[in-house]
């Protein structure tokens, strides 16, 4: 029985982590499409760097592969940095969202020395940081997802849209090339639309590598948003790039002043 273009390429993804390698011909028996179907599967998931497309086949690029948590805790100071920008962000603001993610994470642990909040976290690491003697904390339910220390699912959605946000903080897998930001994670996706949904202002949060990075899907159109915070490593390029079609805030904006200059020179 033939399924969805999206859920075979969600397949074939699947396979690719476990096998680190497809052949066209076996997909297009497997799924009972034509091998133009597959080709075009393959081309689309090397464009979005997930697959390098060979003879007969595709196997797994390491690019854009979802890493790991411990791998994403990299350039903590950075993460750190655009946390604390983001706070000034928070104005009169009573109810957020607060996202998965790293950079997110920084964010809450940097919320205990704020004033309260109502809080609303699908994150796990969020909410273990969170000092609920001095915010109203709330975890929505669902399913736990290992990687991201994350809870996914209908109950969580559920519980996202039953409150209205006057801001929400997200994080993205990168943005390179897309039509928003992105995520890695399907099961995540439909939490992140959720929360910009029932938000009043959306802010990303992303490092300046996340400019050279995308997901496999698309959580938010850039005019869903209210801009990306980012640290002061961002490209000149990149910032000519997006700051055409998405505001963007930048933390160490002395840094992204010093690199730019130095650019020029070279």
């Amino acid at each position: 029985m033939k399924i969805p273009t999206f859920e075979r390429r969600n397949e074939i993804i699947r396979m690719l982590l476990l096998q680190g390698y497809v052949k066209a011909q076996l997909l297009a028996e497997q799924y009972q499409v034509s091998m133009e179907t597959i080709r075009k599967d393959l081309t689309y998931l090397q464009d979005i760097g997930i697959a390098r497309k060979e003879y007969g086949g595709a196997s797994l690029s390491q690019q854009d592969i979802e890493q790991s948590l411990p791998i994403r805790m990299e350039h903590g100071a950075r993460k750190q940095e655009i946390a604390r920008y983001a706070l000034g962000f928070l104005e009169d603001a009573k109810v957020i969202f607060l996202d998965a993610g790293t950079t997110v994470h920084e964010l809450a642990k940097l919320l205990n020395d704020y004033r309260p909040l109502d809080i609303v976290t699908n994150s796990l690491l969020a909410w273990e940081s969170l000092d609920a003697g001095c915010h109203n904390v709330f975890l929505t339910g669902g399913k736990k997802r290992e990687k991201n220390r994350s809870l996914t699912g209908s109950w969580c959605v559920q519980a996202i849209e039953s409150v209205h946000a006057d801001i929400c903080f997200l994080g993205t897998s990168g943005i390179l090339d897309r039509k928003g930001p992105t995520t890695h994670s399907y099961q995540e996706l439909e939490a992140k639309k959720a929360m910009v949904r029932q938000s009043e202002r959306v802010y990303v949060l992303a490092d300046s590598d996340k400019f050279q990075e995308s997901g496999f899907h698309t959580m938010c159109l850039w005019e869903e948003i209210d801009g990306i915070i980012t640290d002061g490593f961002l490209s000149a390029k990149a910032y000519k790039q997006y700051e055409k079609i998405v505001p963007i805030w930048m933390a160490q904006e002395e840094e992204y002043e010093k690199n730019r200059q130095n650019s020029a020179v070279l």
